[in-house]
C-alpha cells in the first residue's frame, strides 16, 4: 500500500469510529435518547444506636433497639432481621428504625441486620451496610431481705400474726405463695375451683367484708346478708395450715339520713361520678370530725368490724388485711377518664392517709392485734398516698391485662420505691403466667387472681383460667396449702 492509500484508509477509519461513538451516545452532550448511566451503590451511615456492642443492659427497661441513619429510609423487600436467629418486624419512622426486643434477665443476644435491609427512601442507590450487635442482660439479683422490716408495724401484734409475717419474709425472693379470692364475700368457692382443676388448694384464701352491714344500714340488703360471725370454715382452713386474708369494700350511705335507702356503694363518686344509683357524697375527712354523719356511720361500722375481727383473734387466727385499696384510682389519668374509684379516695391523698391512720388506730385501741396491714399502690406515681411505714406492713399492687414483661417492671419499680417492705400481687387478672413472671424477676410475696361471679370451673374464667392456674400450681417456686407449715 502506498502512502496516499494508507492516508485515505486512516481517515476513513477515524470517521467510522467517530460516527459509531456518536450514534451510541458515547460522546459529549445531554444524553437524550440514550441509556441511563451506571450508578454506584452507596452505603447509608449509622448515626446512632441505643445499645452498644457488648453492653450489659436491664432486661426490664428495654423493649427495642433504636438505630438512626443519615437519610430517610424504607424497609427492603425480603429483609430478614433477626434477634437470636428469630425474625422480627422492625418499625420505621423517617431515618430511624426500632427493632423489637423481648428480653429475659441473664441472657446473651445477637441482632443481625443483613446488608441492604434498608434503602434510602428518596435515593434508592443508598443501602444499609450489614450490621451485627451482641449484648447481654443483667442477671436477677437475689432479693435483698436485709432492708425489709423484720417485725410488724403493730408492736402488740399477736404471736400468730408475727409468725405469718416472719414466714412470708423467709420465703420472699425464693418462693411465692398462691392465693384465691372468695366469690364476692365469705366463702372458699374459688379455692375449691383451683383444687378441682389442679389437685391443690392455694396457700391463702381471701375473704371480703363487703357485705358487713350495721344495724342502721343492713335493712335494704337482707338478700346480701352474710353471716360473718360464722368462722368455722375459716378456722378449719387455718387448722389445715392455710392462711386467711381479707379485703373490705367499705359501703357508705348515699348521703346524710339515707341509711335506709338502697344507695350504698363500694364504687362511689363525688356526687357527680355516677354508676347507676350507686354513688355517695361521703367525705372521708368528715370521719375524723365530731358531730358529722360520716363519723357516726364510720364508727358504727368500725365497731362491728372490730367485733368480727376479734372473733378470729380469739381463735388465734391472724388476718392479712387489705382495706381502703386502690385509693388513687385513676387520679393520674392512666386510663380513660379520671378520679377516684372508691369514696375513700375522692378527697385526695392527705384525707386518705388520715383515714387509713384513723382506722389503724381504731382497731389497735380496740385490742385488734391479729392484722397484717397491706396497702395497695396503683404504681402510677401515688407515693403521696402512702400512709407511712408505721402503719403498713406489706405493699400490694392490683394488676389487670398486662403481660409478664410489664408485671416484672411493676414489681421492680415497687420494690425500688419501698425497699424496706415486701411487695405482693394483691389482686390480678389477665396477667402473665407465674412461671414467666418469676423468670423475668417478678418475685411477689403472693399472687391473687380476682374471682368470677358464681363460676363453676376455671375453664372460661375471666381472670385466671385452668391453664394459668396449672402453670402456677405446678411451678416449683409456688407454695400451695399442702406445703405450708403450721404457724400457730
Amino acid at each position: 500500500m502506498n502512502y496516499s492509500c494508507f492516508k485515505l484508509f486512516i481517515c476513513v477509519a477515524l470517521l467510522s469510529i467517530n460516527f459509531f461513538s456518536s450514534s451510541c451516545g458515547g460522546g459529549e452532550g445531554d444524553n437524550k435518547g440514550g441509556n441511563d448511566p451506571v450508578t454506584t451503590k452507596q452505603y447509608l451511615s449509622l448515626s446512632s444506636q441505643s445499645i452498644k456492642d457488648n453492653e450489659e443492659i436491664d432486661a426490664f427497661s428495654v423493649t427495642s433497639l433504636s438505630l438512626s441513619y443519615n437519610k430517610m429510609i424504607s424497609l427492603s423487600n425480603g429483609a430478614n432481621i433477626t434477634v437470636n436467629g428469630t425474625s422480627v418486624e422492625p418499625s420505621i419512622s423517617a431515618s430511624s428504625v426500632a427493632i423489637p426486643l423481648s428480653l429475659e434477665a441473664g441472657k446473651s443476644y445477637i441482632v443481625k441486620i443483613p446488608e441492604g435491609s434498608f434503602v434510602g427512601k428518596l435515593e434508592n442507590n443508598y443501602v444499609s451496610p450489614a450490621f451485627s450487635l451482641s449484648f447481654t442482660t443483667k442477671k436477677i439479683e437475689s432479693t435483698d431481705n436485709s432492708q425489709i422490716t423484720k417485725s410488724l408495724s403493730n408492736p402488740d401484734a399477736t404471736k400468730q400474726a408475727q409468725n405469718v409475717y416472719e414466714f412470708l419474709l423467709q420465703q420472699y425472693g425464693t418462693k411465692i405463695l398462691s392465693a384465691s379470692m372468695a366469690n364476692v364475700n365469705w366463702n372458699f368457692a374459688e379455692a375449691e375451683l383451683v383444687k378441682n382443676a389442679t389437685g391443690k388448694y392455694p396457700a391463702i384464701a381471701t375473704m371480703d367484708y363487703i357485705h358487713m352491714f350495721t344495724v342502721t344500714s343492713h335493712n335494704p340488703f337482707q338478700g346480701w346478708r352474710v353471716n360473718y360471725d360464722d368462722v368455722a370454715e375459716v378456722e378449719q382452713w387455718w387448722n389445715n395450715n392455710g392462711l386467711i386474708a381479707a379485703s373490705w369494700h367499705w359501703n357508705m350511705p348515699n348521703k346524710e339520713g339515707a341509711e335506709k335507702e338502697q344507695n350504698y356503694t363500694c364504687t362511689p363518686g363525688d356526687g357527680s361520678q355516677k354508676n347507676g344509683n350507686w354513688t355517695t357524697t361521703c367525705k372521708p375527712s368528715n370521719i375524723m370530725k365530731e358531730g358529722t354523719w360520716e363519723k357516726k356511720i364510720a364508727d358504727e361500722d368500725l365497731k362491728v368490724m372490730a367485733s368480727l375481727l376479734k372473733k378470729l383473734q380469739d381463735k388465734n387466727i391472724p388476718v392479712i388485711f387489705r382495706p381502703l385499696h386502690e385509693a388513687s384510682g385513676n387520679t393520674y389519668g392512666q386510663w380513660a377518664g379520671g378520679g377516684a374509684w372508691f369514696w375513700w379516695g375522692i378527697e385526695g391523698a392527705e384525707a386518705y392517709k388520715k383515714l387509713w391512720i384513723y382506722i389503724y388506730d381504731y382497731f389497735h385501741n380496740a385490742g385488734i392485734n391479729n392484722l397484717i396491714w397491706v396497702w395497695t399502690s396503683q404504681n402510677n406515681g401515688d407515693t403521696d398516698w402512702y400512709p407511712g411505714d408505721a402503719y403498713v406492713d406489706i405493699i400490694g399492687q392490683d394488676i389487670y391485662s398486662k403481660g409478664a414483661d410489664d408485671n416484672a417492671k411493676d414489681f421492680a419499680k415497687l420494690q425500688k420505691t419501698y425497699p424496706n417492705k415486701m411487695v405482693t400481687l394483691s389482686e390480678c387478672g389477665g396477667v402473665g403466667k407465674i412461671s414467666d413472671q418469676w423468670s423475668k424477676g417478678a418475685r411477689w410475696s403472693w399472687f391473687m387472681p380476682w374471682y368470677k361471679y358464681n363460676a363453676t370451673s376455671l375453664d372460661d374464667h375471666d381472670h385466671a383460667d385452668t391453664s394459668w392456674w396449672k402453670d402456677a400450681m405446678g411451678n416449683q417456686n409456688v407454695i400451695t396449702r399442702d406445703q405450708m407449715p403450721s404457724l400457730k
